[in-house]
């Protein structure tokens, strides 16, 4: 199994921030009060550095906005020492939201600012910073060139707190190489400084990592030694992220060893308290490591339950990485865009330098040579034609490249969007099923247990249909275009057959479906396939969020020019700060509903697009708790075309 490293060692993501931390500084109301009444602007700029610390593992946006205000008092103010501290604090902010080339700019600038002014301690600290950052990146060789520059000038300088945090990060950086003896050693000298400062959390935490290594080389004897001390340390010093870990660790080695009952017992109590931490890295691990020991066991009904948490979990880990690996695709695609508009500058700038010779070389013809007035006059006129003839070329260019990047912004939006729905929605019932077959072939079970897991599967199969058949045709309509095929049609049978499609699973739910059915034909003039679509995806989210005992009406009001399709359900509602989330298409909202059915947030506004699409208007009304009503509206004539 592979799973993230148990924890860095002191500091989140700096030397600096490390003992800000540990020397448990002010809080940030008092920093915030400080700094307002501050009379020098270079004190108020240390005290914005100070709060940009607080905040970086509270709320990484305000730390930034913090840095930026003190590296903007400080180049006002012409205070370089405050200005490389603020932007070594906006480094480690854009790290934590995974703005790598931002962060590096940052710690790069904040170097360089505090080599040319000699702060040994700021330069120590971004060579820590940098090495953390190409950590996180991958790229261990430049990694650990920086965080070895760090130890040489921390070595020097005897401080042998941060020596030991500097040794366990470069510990992480060779066990990410999988050097694990190496990591060993360096894990091995941290603890032998902890223990001569007797600081009982770095106690802790290297003998975890060192667990953690002796596990991962199938040594469990060793690792549940140095894993149990850990534990210990970490409850008598209340260290509770500290025994979240240690539990799930050592109910992982205790599964290595077959040991499934005691393995169980410790997963259970690192599953809750990490799920009260929400550390989500130990709650996979306990996820798994239960849904590993209760299959040994025999208990298919707890290893199922567990691996449906561990595959809920992945999902969420996944989406974070995505949003990461699509910020930097951002941040790529800016930098680009600088770079050509700066080409664009550039080529702007030749273009006048051009003209200036051209025009200091008619000067000198007109002094030297006047009687070739009439030909000087001629190459004048000539220039400023091909002047403004190449700045029409360049108004023309740059209005098709802001054309083309609207265009980029619009399938990047749709690419994002399909990505969403394909790696979430789609990737958790096939999981599912793929936890359903290991349990088959691992072993024998009951027919009861095979019927029940099997209507399960069917279930979430049912819905992936639903949702697939949404998303090839929303996808099909971004891609190609949308064309309606208007005719006259009886809208009753269609709402009938809506109607009989879902009833079975209404009657499961224990909802009451009914149909106001009007006295005759209903007539409107649509596309049919659409107007199914929309009833469809409008009658099953009714269902989906109603509970037992709700009610689902379907209604139909014929107008002069227009029929108006009422569907109202007495569920649970649509809470206000999210009416405005529903018909947005570059927005993915979706909540589960009663039976904790998933979805996409896609049907409902691809029901906006195709109503609108075939000359009608919808809307809906909702109070939380009371339920929802949708309802749009049809042309009983030929409406006017819709682009």
């Amino acid at each position: 199994m592979v799973y993230p490293r148990p924890v860095v060692i002191l500091i989140s993501l700096s030397i600096s921030s490390a003992l800000f931390c540990r020397a448990q500084a002010p809080d940030i109301g008092y920093l915030i009060e400080k700094s307002e009444a501050a009379r020098q602007d270079t004190e108020k700029a240390m005290l914005y550095d100070s709060i940009g610390k607080l905040y970086w593992n509270r709320n990484p946006d305000s730390a930034i906005l913090m840095a930026q205000k003190a590296i903007e008092i400080s180049q006002s103010n012409k205070f370089e020492k405050g200005l490389a501290f603020g932007l070594q604090v906006k480094g480690v902010a854009y790290t934590c939201k995974g703005k790598y080339p931002e962060a590096l700019n940052c710690h790069l600038q904040a170097l360089r600012i505090s080599e040319r002014l000699g702060l040994e301690d700021l330069i120590r600290g971004n060579f820590n910073d940098i090495g953390m950052l190409y950590t996180a990146m991958g790229e261990y060789a430049k990694a650990l060139d920086y965080l070895e520059r760090a130890l040489e000038m921390t070595r020097k300088s005897n401080d042998r707190t941060l020596l030991s945090a500097l040794l366990v990060n470069i510990a992480e950086v060779h066990r990410k190489r999988n050097q694990l003896d190496s990591a060993i050693v360096y894990n091995m000298q941290a603890l032998q400084i902890a223990r001569e400062k007797s600081d009982s959390l770095t106690m802790a935490i290297t003998l975890l990592n060192i667990g953690d290594i002796y596990n991962k080389k199938s040594q469990p004897e060793k690792a549940l030694s140095y894993l149990g001390t850990s534990l210990q340390i970490s409850e008598k010093i209340r260290d509770v992220e500290g025994i979240a870990w240690s539990n799930s660790l050592i109910a992982e080695t205790y599964y290595q060893s077959h040991q499934y009952e005691k393995s169980v017992g410790y997963a259970e109590k690192g599953l809750l308290q990490a799920k009260k931490l929400g550390i989500k890295e130990v709650t996979k691990l306990a996820y798994h490591t239960l849904y590993s020991d209760y299959r040994e066991l025999g208990d298919y009904e707890k290893a199922l339950e567990a691996r449906n948490g561990e595959v809920a979990l992945n999902d969420s880990l996944y989406n974070l990485e995505k949003d990461k690996e699509i910020k930097r695709l951002q941040s790529d695609y800016d930098l680009e865009k600088t770079q050509h508009q700066l080409d664009l500058l550039n080529k702007d700038k030749l273009i006048q330098q051009s003209q200036i010779a051209k025009e200091r070389i008619t000067h000198y013809l007109f002094v030297g040579l006047a009687f070739l007035l009439g030909l000087w006059a001629f190459i004048l006129v000539r220039s400023n034609s091909q002047k403004q003839r190449l700045n029409k070329l360049l108004k023309d260019q740059n209005e098709e490249i802001v054309t083309q990047n609207r265009q980029l912004e619009d399938i990047n939006a749709i690419k994002n969007k399909l990505l969403s729905i394909i790696g979430h929605d789609l990737r958790s019932p096939v999981s599912s099923l793929k936890g359903f077959v290991d349990l088959l072939q691992s072993s024998t079970l009951t027919e009861q247990q095979i019927r029940h897991f099997s209507n399960l599967m069917s279930n979430s199969l049912v819905g992936t249909s639903h949702l697939l058949d949404n998303l090839l045709f929303w996808a099909k309509s971004q891609m190609e275009g949308m064309r309606v095929n208007a005719k006259y049609f009886d809208l009753l049978p269609v709402i009938r057959q809506n109607r009989d499609l879902v009833q079975s699973r209404a009657e499961e739910k224990e909802v009451s479906l009914q149909i106001d059915e009007a006295r005759g034909p209903v007539q409107v003039y649509a596309d049919e396939t659409m107007v199914d679509i929309v009833i469809r995806n409008l009658v099953e989210n009714a269902i989906k969020f109603s509970r037992p005992g709700d009610k689902v009406t379907i209604g139909t009001f014929t107008k002069a020019d227009c029929v108006t399709i009422l569907i109202r359900d007495t569920g649970l509602g649509i809470q206000r700060e999210d009416h405005s989330k529903i018909f947005n298409k570059f927005v993915s909202y979706t909540t589960s509903g009663t039976s904790r059915e998933k979805g996409s947030g896609l049907g409902l506004s691809l029901c906006k697009e195709l109503v609108e699409k075939n000359g009608g208007r919808i809307w809906f009304e909702s109070e939380p708790g009371a339920g929802t009503s949708f309802t749009f509206t049809l042309p009983v004539l030929l409406p006017e075309p819709v682009n």
